[in-house]
């Protein structure tokens, strides 16, 4: 089962980190400002589906991150699952329910980190009052926008899965999905923001998974 966690092979990766590094300097440069106002001015329908189905799944995340014994239940419950069918049960499987947790874990916390070094200008300041150039490294409210936390988050709770289970990847990338789609539709990320989280979380399921 460990080896399920190894079907991206490292070339396979380096060609995937090459592509979302060159993608996403183009997107940051020339394009992710005509996406975002496209995406504005197109969908504004979709609004009231994908910010009811982010607080949704947000409610859910916040009560998984409640804090039992001094850490998260979500970290708890991973945590016992994976000493549970590891060392009692001898299964090589449950080494998914380690990955998974440390990718959530190191995904939110990186994706914040970054937001706290980039400074990058949402696109609701593009839309009000608008700036000069690619909004990196921009003082004032509002520049927490590269990359998106929302998708690290829900990302990394699917995406190790995703490797394990490859046959039900369809089903397990519905929400995690919906979630990323729903920050360009809601206005609070451009492209490369959402892509790059998708990366992040790649290159810490292939990380932890090794």
């Amino acid at each position: 089962a460990k080896s399920a966690l190894h079907r991206m092979t490292f070339r396979q990766f380096l060609v995937f980190t090459a592509s979302t590094l060159s993608g996403c300097a183009l997107l940051i440069l020339f394009l992710d400002q005509p996406l975002a106002r496209f995406i504005h001015g197109h969908l504004v329908g979709g609004i009231p589906f994908f910010a009811a189905l982010t607080a949704a799944a947000d409610t859910a995340h916040n009560a998984l991150m409640t804090h039992v014994l001094g850490l998260p239940i979500i970290f708890l419950g991973l945590g016992l699952a994976f000493a549970i069918g590891r060392y009692v049960l001898k299964r090589r499987g449950a080494t998914i329910f380690l990955v998974l947790l440390l990718t959530h874990e190191f995904s939110m916390v990186l994706a914040n980190v970054l937001k706290g070094s980039v400074h990058r200008l949402r696109p609701e300041v593009q839309f009000g009052a608008g700036y000069v150039g690619s909004g990196l490294w921009a003082t004032g409210p509002h520049n927490d926008s590269f990359p998106s936390t929302h998708t690290a988050v829900y990302f990394s709770l699917f995406w190790p899965l995703v490797v394990a289970f490859p046959r039900f990847r369809v089903p397990l990338l519905v929400l995690p999905g919906l979630i990323g789609i729903g920050r360009l539709v809601l206005g609070a990320h451009y492209v490369s923001d959402v892509w790059f989280s998708i990366w992040l979380v790649v290159a810490l399921t292939f990380l932890f998974g090794q």
